[in-house]
């Protein structure tokens, strides 16, 4: 959005800092924050391919991968808990 009373947007519109609503954009992630990075029930579930209640069954049984509880009782697995799980388990088989 063109702030013309801010100082840092005396230019036009295009060279402004202050991108329009909306149009934030992430940086792509790199490997070191892929590695960070934490995964949703439903997203592992969509990568596994497996249904929530498998997930959850798993999760009590012992063999899901390292889960972190959040405050509001979400869960959320790191990346890379779930690659040195995803490979424990390729050991295994």
């Amino acid at each position: 959005m063109w702030v013309p009373e801010h100082p840092s947007c005396r230019s036009p519109p295009e060279s402004c800092p202050f991108p329009e609503r909306g149009t934030l954009r992430r940086s792509p992630i790199t490997a070191s924050r892929r590695s960070e990075e934490k995964l949703t029930v439903d997203e592992i579930c969509e990568e596994l391919r497996i249904s929530r209640s498998t997930f959850y069954d798993w999760r009590q049984k012992g063999r899901a991968p390292r889960c972190v509880k959040l405050p509001n009782g979400s869960l959320r697995v790191r990346r890379s808990d779930l690659e040195n799980w995803l490979t424990d388990c390729e050991v295994a088989a």
